[in-house]
């Protein structure tokens, strides 16, 4: 029994054995029928030529059977499944790799069907495992592309968080700068103002404002800071076209110079700053016109960007402005206070100083004194020489007085041709000696400016001291006025003081 088995297990899983066993019986059927004819070639010939009949018909039929025994075999165990076989290989190679191809025996057909199908699993697998990839791949690929969107909007907002700092920090700067030009109308003050605010904010190591001297056509430093020699710097002064500040003021052009030691035009403040580096000088303009120059500087070479360059010429644009309004301030300012014909104090402006001295004579106890003084016979030199002669000598008279007092004292016009003068912390003898020299210098006043002797004119001058004595502040104008009024009438050309001890006026010749 199990040679039985054995041998159709065997049966089973052999092509060549099923092919050899179903040819095998077609010759084993036609050797039986070889020996059968053999057999009755032995017996008489009718029945010879019989059997021969029969067996070539029975021939001619175990031919066919064999023939048809093989064909059905082929086909069975060949054709059949090798032509499923290829049926499900060109459907694998279609792209259909979840097709089978049938495994219908164990033989060498059935084992090359069961490779296929295993091939195909694995292919299968892995073309499961390339979509995986692939589709890994590509949540990769727009992984990256996402990383690298982000990478660069990272960078975007990186560069715009730069800009609004740096625009922060400009802001900060401007709004620093602005505030420190509301903090005075004063040019100089506000330079000072200026340069402590610009050094902390800006940045630089060195910084210097320099203003154009409307008379001299020089440009002088009002502000420095930074410098080892400041107290040096602050006294320089250039002329227009001198050096790289100078040559700023006077194009109105701003000069930038990237390395210091190779340009021959800077001069290093005139030796007050023998280190080089880089070097900005901005020109101050308004409305048209140079006020000035402003320099900053720093050790590095090439130590101003383009961005700070930008920065510092709209700060210079703002203080520009800001001195231009604090010249206006002070021109409008100075012509409420001075007398447009004389250039000396007006009567308003002197009422305030007088007061402030008074206060301060009598908190101090310090002598005080004033000058009332006016112009003889002013009206008939007016009527006979005209008011424009008038005009001049007034004008020559302010120049006298101020050209001949020192700068702690005061000089007005009080109204028409009558002047005052305040002389702080003088005693009388003192105040005395200047009344004469002034009257002096007046009766010579036609002399040095070629006019006639017809043209001379004199003055009067009326002299009060403050002392313990004096109640009040209008007391002491009072008195200069009655002492100036004596001088008036007792000839002219003279000086009268008020002498507040004896209540009398006295003549000093």
């Amino acid at each position: 029994m199990k040679l039985v088995s054995a041998f159709r297990e065997n049966l089973k899983e052999n092509l060549g054995l099923k092919i050899g066993l179903s040819t095998g019986v077609a010759i084993f059927v036609l050797v039986l029928l070889l020996l059968g004819f053999v057999a009755a070639i032995q017996g008489d010939l009718i029945s010879k030529f019989t059997m021969i009949q029969v067996l070539l018909v029975l021939a001619i039929v175990i031919a066919t059977f064999s023939i048809l025994v093989i064909a059905i075999s082929t086909n069975l165990f060949i054709h059949r499944p090798l032509s499923r076989l290829m049926a499900a290989i060109r459907q694998a190679e279609s792209g259909d790799l979840k097709t089978r191809a049938r495994v219908e025996t164990e033989d060498e057909i059935g084992q090359v069907a069961s490779q296929f199908n295993d091939m195909l699993a694995k292919i299968n697998e892995l073309e499961g495992v390339k979509i995986d990839s692939e589709r890994k791949l590509a949540a990769m690929q727009e992984e990256l592309k996402f990383k690298a969107m982000l990478e660069e909007k990272a960078k975007i907002i990186t560069s715009t968080n730069r800009k609004l700092e740096e625009s922060l920090n400009e802001l900060s700067v401007l709004y620093n700068i602005s505030q420190a030009l509301t903090g005075s109308i004063d040019p100089e003050e506000l330079c000072n103002l200026l340069g402590d605010v610009i050094v902390r904010n800006v940045g630089v190591q060195d910084f210097a404002i320099l203003l154009l001297d409307e008379e001299t056509q020089k440009i002088e430093v009002k502000a420095a800071r930074g410098f080892k020699q400041n107290d040096h710097v602050r006294e320089l002064k250039f002329d227009l076209g001198e050096g790289i500040s100078g040559k700023v003021a006077k194009t109105k052009q701003p000069i930038y110079i990237p390395d210091t030691s190779k340009d021959t035009l800077y001069l290093h403040y005139k030796g007050a700053k023998p280190e080089d580096g880089s070097f900005l000088c901005l020109p101050i303009v308004a409305k048209g016109l140079s006020l000035g120059a402003i320099n900053f500087s720093r050790k590095a070479v090439d130590g101003f960007s383009a961005n700070e360059i930008r920065l510092l010429t709209t700060v210079t644009g703002q203080i520009g402005i800001a001195l231009e309004n604090a010249r206006l301030y002070a021109k409008t300012k100075e012509m409420t206070l001075i007398d447009e014909l004389t250039q000396v104090y007006n009567r308003r402006h002197f009422q305030k100083i007088l007061e402030m001295e008074f206060k301060r004579a009598k908190r101090f106890q310090r002598p005080l004194t004033l000058l009332m003084i006016d112009v003889d016979h002013f009206k008939e030199f007016n009527d006979t020489f005209g008011h424009l002669e008038g005009d001049r000598v007034l004008a020559d008279l302010a120049e006298v007085l101020a050209a001949n007092l020192r700068e702690v004292d005061t000089v007005a016009r009080y109204g028409g041709e009558e002047f005052s003068v305040i002389l702080p912390n003088t005693p009388v003898d003192d105040a005395l000696h200047v009344a004469h020299k002034i009257r002096e210098l007046v009766a010579k006043m036609h002399e040095k400016h070629g006019r006639p002797a017809a043209q001379q004119v004199t003055v009067s001058i009326g002299i009060a001291a403050f002392d313990a004595e004096t109640a009040g502040l209008e007391d002491l104008i009072n008195h200069a006025d009655i002492a100036l009024y004596r001088a008036k009438s007792q000839g002219r050309n003279r000086v009268v003081l008020h002498d507040e001890e004896q209540a009398t006026l006295r003549v000093v010749e």
